[in-house]
């Protein structure tokens, strides 16, 4: 009698776990609804979910590099840029264009050779958002400064697995190239 009652408790459990489980599902199959992250300033936002489900995480910059820049002054025709045949003094600053602050403004970095990378690590994580920021590179001399490239990007539209990276190309089809790596929180 007492195995005939476990075995009908169990059973009773069983179907009542089936009938449950099987619930769930069509609820699920009914809405046919897609989680994920609506938030346009994060890199990892999808248009085409249906509802936001608390994944989304946005971009930190954690370091500056540029990766490349010209090495002859277009306005100079073509002449490097520094008159003693030493290599541009680079000034990288990159601003928010719609408050106007300045995200960062690198140290002057001396004598850089083009085949160089130099970097600079983000002095705080500034999150960076879903609109345009303005880029400037001189060649930061005694008697002034040149500028060497600009440009105008949208980090998040560029974000991909930790790297944005944008540039111009000059007159002389000299390009420069920025990397900004980030990380997701």
């Amino acid at each position: 009698m007492k195995k005939n009652t476990i075995n009908l408790l169990s059973g009773t459990i069983m179907v009542f776990s089936i009938v449950l489980s099987g619930a769930c599902k069509k609820v699920e199959v009914i809405d046919n609804k897609t989680g994920g992250c609506f938030d346009t300033d994060s890199p990892i936002h999808d248009a085409s979910i249906d509802y936001d489900d608390g994944t989304c995480q946005y971009a930190y910059i954690d370091l500056y590099e540029l990766t490349n820049h010209p090495d002859q002054d277009p306005a100079n025709s073509g002449q490097d840029w520094d008159l003693i045949g030493t290599n541009p003094d680079v000034l990288l600053t990159i601003t928010n264009q719609l408050t106007g602050e300045i995200l960062f403004e690198g140290p002057e970095t001396g004598d850089i050779d083009p085949a160089a990378t130099p970097s600079w690590a983000a002095p705080y994580q500034e999150q960076l958002f879903n609109h345009n920021y303005e880029w400037t590179l001189y060649d930061n001399d005694v008697g002034g400064s040149e500028l060497m490239a600009s440009g105008v990007f949208n980090p998040i539209e560029l974000a991909n697995n930790g790297i944005i990276q944008f540039g111009d190309v000059n007159s002389l089809q000299d390009s420069t190239v920025i990397t900004m790596f980030y990380t997701l929180k």
